[in-house]
Formats: C-alpha cells, sequence, structure tokens
C-alpha cells in the first residue's frame, strides 16, 4: 500500500486490520494479514496483528481457524504474548472447549509467558460455567502461591462459583475477604450474592445484601429485580417471605420518595 509515495508500515495495517475486526468485517482483516506477508521482509505482521484477528474470530464463534491462525502466527516466528494466549483462552472457554482450554495455558507456561490474573479470571469463570465448580475453586486457591492478587472480577466470579455450590456462607466470607484486600465489591458482586441468596430462597439474608448494595450506592440489575419478581408471585414463596419482601420495597420506595 503506497499512498502520496509513503510505504505503509506495520502500524497502519495495524490500524486498518483493529478496525476491520471492530466492524465485524473480519474477511477483509484476515486480506489485510495476507497484503502484509506478500510484502516480505518490509513488512511483516507482528503480534498485535495476528492477536488483533484471532480475537475477532472467537467473537465471530469460527475456533478453528482462530486455532490455526494462532499455529500459523507462531510457524512464521512471532511469538504469541500474554494478551494472544487470553485472548485464545477466552474464545475456546466461552465455546466450552476446556480441555484444549487447559492445554494451551499449559503450553503458554512452558513457553515462558507467564498467565496474569485476567488469565487465571478467566479460567476461573470458564470451568464456572461449565459447571466445574471445584476446579475452579482450587485454580482461585493457587493464586496466593503464583504471587498473583484478585482483583474484583476474580473475586465476583468467586462468589458466582460458591453460590452455585450451595456455598452461602463463604460466599459472604468472600465479600469480607475482599473488604480486608483492599478490593471493594462492585455492583455485580452484589447483585451476585443477592441473587445467590434467592435463588436458595433465603429471603432475609437476600434483602439484608441488597440493603449493604444500596447503601453503597449500587442497584439491583435487571436479572436481580425480575427474579424478586418472579418470588413475589411464586406458589413455592411462603406469605411471609413475600410480605418480608413487599414491606421492604414499600419501605425503600418510601425512602426514594422523601429523598
Amino acid at each position: 500500500m503506497v499512498k502520496d509515495g509513503v510505504m505503509s508500515d506495520v502500524v497502519t495495517f495495524n490500524s486498518l486490520i483493529n478496525g476491520y475486526c471492530k466492524s465485524k468485517n473480519v474477511e477483509k482483516a484476515l486480506e489485510m494479514l495476507h497484503d502484509m506477508h506478500l510484502k516480505g521482509i518490509h513488512i511483516t505482521p507482528n503480534v498485535i496483528s495476528y492477536t488483533c484477528i484471532i480475537d475477532a474470530l472467537c467473537k465471530d464463534k469460527r475456533l478453528q481457524l482462530a486455532v490455526q491462525l494462532f499455529k500459523d502466527m507462531q510457524d512464521r516466528g512471532v511469538a504469541p504474548d500474554v494478551f494472544t494466549y487470553n485472548t485464545l483462552l477466552d474464545g475456546l472457554l466461552r465455546n466450552a472447549q476446556i480441555d484444549a482450554a487447559i492445554s494451551l495455558r499449559k503450553e503458554m507456561e512452558n513457553n515462558g509467558v507467564a498467565p496474569n490474573i485476567i488469565t487465571y479470571n478467566i479460567i476461573i469463570n470458564g470451568l464456572c460455567e461449565v459447571g466445574r465448580l471445584v476446579e475452579a475453586v482450587d485454580v482461585f486457591s493457587t493464586l496466593v502461591a503464583k504471587k498473583l492478587r484478585p482483583n474484583v472480577r476474580t473475586y465476583t466470579t468467586m462468589v458466582k462459583v460458591l453460590c452455585r455450590q450451595g456455598l452461602l456462607g463463604d460466599a459472604t466470607k468472600i465479600l469480607k475477604e475482599m473488604a480486608d484486600n483492599g478490593c471493594s465489591p462492585d455492583e455485580r458482586t452484589y447483585n451476585t450474592i443477592v441473587r445467590g441468596f434467592l435463588n436458595a430462597s433465603d429471603i432475609a439474608m437476600a434483602l439484608d445484601h441488597l440493603h449493604t448494595m444500596r447503601g453503597q450506592g449500587f442497584v439491583a440489575d435487571s436479572d436481580t429485580a425480575s427474579l424478586f419478581l418472579s418470588l413475589l408471585t411464586s406458589s413455592n414463596v411462603s406469605d411471609t417471605d413475600k410480605a418480608l419482601l413487599q414491606k421492604y420495597f414499600l419501605q425503600n420506595n418510601g425512602e426514594e420518595e422523601n429523598e
């Protein structure tokens, strides 16, 4: 590509590739990558070129081509970095390819690329989504030894894991652990634990966490609100719990009107 006598460089091509990927025109991005190869030594695709397209292919659920491109970049002497590995790991796990993802993480370490907390967030969430909850807890328990500090996403995922296991007391302890480690729960964290108690039919504790959440300036998201409404009309919820729900919402609606 030459314009006004100026030869394009890899940065220009990467900008074009990124634009095509963001607009979901992956075929055009692949075409640009092909053009870069044709230009040979003068303009060689780098790790950014490949990672951007691998990410777009994963989001388009074209995992086979994403994996092939991942192998192709290495055959051409371009080493994947932590962002490339995380991108492909996320794609594999979002499509329930757990064993392939675990193998990729081992390959990552064998190639001298250190997984970061984002890597482990991806893995823990992926294990949780396919019901491999014990393994998710095991992975979380290794973070301290690896000198990795969990962030709000890590903790929120663990709250989800523990709630799905019915370990609501442990999920509540995670909130305290977050505070002790200087990592404040966010709106997603609170909504996750509120839904956990609601699904366990522990209305009182769900409302207690909801009250704390509101005190922090957060609100129930659409999934949590929908669950509350379904419980109010459910024949499986006792009249006592329904009265507790109605009392809570009447009180809080009154407070909002007075503000």
